[in-house]
């Protein structure tokens, strides 16, 4: 019964990663914002200690949200999930679950942020806009407000996957 409860929650989280990568997608102005919102939702996976169903949930929904929303037309948008927001949660996870040195851990998830940044930024033009200064400066402003906004970032994420943890052990999922 514990394995249909997994699967349950892991289908449920896949939906509404769908749903918020699909407005995303749909609105170009709540492309990253429904990438954090999806990437939340891999959290439920991971709050009953399965990286295989989390892993699946953001196989899922990238899947999923990319029938949707069309892969050759609007791909653009689901970028930043695939190669980021997605895989971030799990990332966290194992880095709290197996004990690894936490500066050396922030470190490495900085430089795969900023990395996920520029190359988003490379292939999709998601962050350009009618300014003509971000349009010339964007790789150095990318590169340094990056690496300063990650830790933020990355406290956020750890606090909202230990508030799901306490929310999951509460309703007894």
């Amino acid at each position: 019964m514990r394995n249909a409860k997994l699967v349950a929650l892991s289908a449920i989280s896949a939906a509404f990663a769908t749903i918020f990568l699909t407005i995303g997608n749909w609105f170009t102005s709540f492309s990253l914002s429904g990438a954090f919102m999806a990437s939340l939702c891999i959290m439920l996976p991971l709050s009953k200690k399965s990286y295989k169903s989390a892993l699946l949930t953001y196989l899922a929904a990238l899947l999923l949200s990319g029938v949707f929303s069309g892969f050759f037309t609007r791909w653009d948008a689901l970028f930043p999930f695939a190669v980021f927001a997605g895989l971030h949660p799990i990332a966290n996870y194992f880095v709290a679950d197996k004990g690894i040195n936490k500066i050396l851990a922030l470190a490495v998830k900085d430089v795969w942020f900023v990395g996920a940044l520029l190359l988003t930024q490379l292939l999709t033009r998601i962050y350009v806009g009618e300014n003509e200064f971000l349009n010339e400066y964007i790789y150095p402003i990318l590169l340094v407000a990056g690496a300063v906004f990650f830790p933020l970032y990355d406290y956020v994420a750890g606090t909202f996957q230990r508030s799901v943890d306490i929310i999951i052990k509460r309703l007894k999922l």
